[in-house]
């Protein structure tokens, strides 16, 4: 996209905000940034973390969240994805019940990056680091058989929560 879209707005709010306040409207408020150093993302109250290796891609940052994370779940949500609502966010939330981590499944696979995940997981996650195995798929698969996720069918009508923003003309839709 050439920018960071954390900072692309709509109806006049950047994403990063939106995001924030998502996840606020749910009561949530350890909020956890994985973004680039030195960037102020202007969320008041939030904290960064960077990935712990770098071009390790999301479970990068993900292992970076469990590692900040004061709470025993973690709500992920990516930045670029305008149409999440608080009543999808809090199905996902009701179908771990806080017995299990919750990752939607749709026709494209696993939405890793709407999902929630046990702290629990981080030394799996260090450990898929560390062997190079970068792939948040795989390490979805992995912990769907080992029980410490649910897969959570995504509806049709639903398909547009995850409908994310790759290129400026995606702002325009």
């Amino acid at each position: 996209m050439g920018r960071d879209k954390a900072f692309l707005t709509v109806d006049g709010t950047t994403l990063i905000t939106r995001q924030a306040a998502l996840l606020r409207s749910l009561g949530i408020d350890d909020l956890i940034i994985s973004g680039r150093a030195g960037v102020d993302y202007a969320v008041a109250g939030a904290r960064l973390v960077t990935d712990p290796i770098s071009d390790a891609g999301p479970l990068g940052g993900l292992t970076a969240i469990f590692a900040t994370a004061r709470h025993p779940w973690v709500l992920v949500i990516a930045v670029d994805l305008p149409h999440l609502t608080p009543s999808y966010l809090q199905k996902v939330l009701s179908a771990g019940g806080g017995r299990t981590g919750v990752v939607p499944h749709g026709p494209h696979g696993y939405e890793p990056l709407v999902a929630l995940y046990p702290r629990s997981l981080l030394a799996a996650a260090e450990t898929a680091l560390a062997a190079g195995q970068f792939s948040l798929q795989r390490f979805i698969g992995v912990e769907l058989a080992r029980f410490s996720l649910i897969s959570l069918e995504i509806s049709e009508i639903e398909l547009i929560r995850f409908t994310n923003w790759n290129t400026p003309d995606d702002t325009q839709a």
